[in-house]
């Protein structure tokens, strides 16, 4: 007999058991525990596991929300912690320590699918580059966050998993591409870090000295890392590429005129034009010509001797074509004196 009402008593919790487990039963003492789970835009979402844990017994309780999106759970009096659960989703909320001792409503839940995010910082080596845009793009999505001061540092959230081309690009700077496709997994952060070169600067521009081009001027572009030399051509002309973005000084020279420097700052977005004066120094031979040194002087004296010289030949034999007489008077006369 004895024996009869152990068994019993077994059977009888083993059924309680598996009615806790499964939830499909409730107990005429039990209170009733409903909400409504929702996706991110509002909508009713079916097919949510709800599950009560005892936080006494441990016991679990289960429940999934239907069409409309809501659910109801029989549970004995006690103090449970309530969570929603569906694969590659979160939840907004858990009901932590909640006293269910009668019947309770509104314990709505909101699930936002579990996306990737992707983070780094972008640089150009050294220093953090603000206002940088890092791109994530393949056939179905393109995302893109900025970079941000202090650190240069960027952020992109709620991205679907799969493979990724990722590029950081800013004006003035060379676009940079990741070496590998980045994949993003649900509900993980994956980092990316850029290192963007600046675009090369341009510096142009004429050296006069009074109202013509100065050739052979010495044209130096110099910071603390870095220096670069050019010199004009025939008419004073010069330009120097290649110049990486920043403060540099340009020293003008040539020997025999007075140096000049000047401060600039060198962009990568428009070449930087600089044109200059030079003026002779003191004690040096100046030309009688205004504009032109003594050679050039002497030189443009020469010319116009030679041109007149030419001019003054074309005349006397001009005037003896046509007047050979006068020729042979001369000769005529010059034999009388012999």
């Amino acid at each position: 007999m004895r024996t009869g009402v152990a068994v019993t008593l077994i059977v009888v919790g083993l059924l309680f058991i598996g009615i806790a487990e499964t939830g499909e039963a409730a107990w005429p003492d039990d209170m009733w525990v409903s909400g409504t789970v929702v996706d991110d835009n509002g909508e009713p979402f079916a097919g949510v596991n709800i599950t009560a844990e005892n936080t006494t017994t441990g016991l679990r309780y289960y429940a999934t929300t239907e069409s409309n999106g809501t659910y109801n759970i029989s549970l004995p009096v006690g103090s449970y912690n309530i969570s929603a659960v569906r694969t590659n989703y979160s939840a907004n909320t858990t009901y932590q320590m909640l006293n269910v001792s009668e019947n309770l409503t509104g314990l709505d839940f909101t699930l936002s699918e579990l996306l990737g995010t992707v983070t780094g910082f972008v640089t150009n080596g050294t220093v953090p580059i603000a206002d940088a845009t890092v791109y994530l793009v393949n056939a179905e999505y393109n995302y893109s966050a900025n970079t941000t001061i202090p650190l240069g540092q960027y952020e992109i959230i709620d991205i679907q998993p799969g493979s990724y081309v990722a590029r950081a690009e800013k004006e003035g700077y060379l676009t940079n591409y990741s070496d590998i496709p980045i994949v993003v997994v649900r509900g993980q952060t994956t980092e990316v870090d850029f290192n963007l070169t600046a675009e090369p600067a341009t510096i142009y521009g004429k050296v006069m000295f009074g109202t013509r081009g100065l050739s052979g001027v010495q044209v130096q572009v110099v910071s603390n890392d870095f220096s670069i030399t050019a010199v004009t051509d025939s008419v004073g002309n010069y330009t120097i590429t290649d110049i990486p973005v920043g403060a540099y000084t340009v020293i003008f020279s040539k020997e025999d005129f007075i140096s000049q420097e000047f401060q600039v700052t060198l962009g990568a977005t428009v070449p930087t034009n600089l044109d200059v004066s030079l003026e002779k120094e003191a004690g040096t031979s100046g030309g009688f010509i205004p504009g032109f040194d003594l050679p050039h002087s002497l030189m443009v004296v020469g010319l116009m001797l030679a041109l007149i010289t030419l001019v003054f030949a074309l005349f006397i034999r001009l005037k003896v074509e046509k007047r050979p007489d006068l020729l042979e008077r001369e000769e005529i006369e010059e034999e009388e004196r012999e």
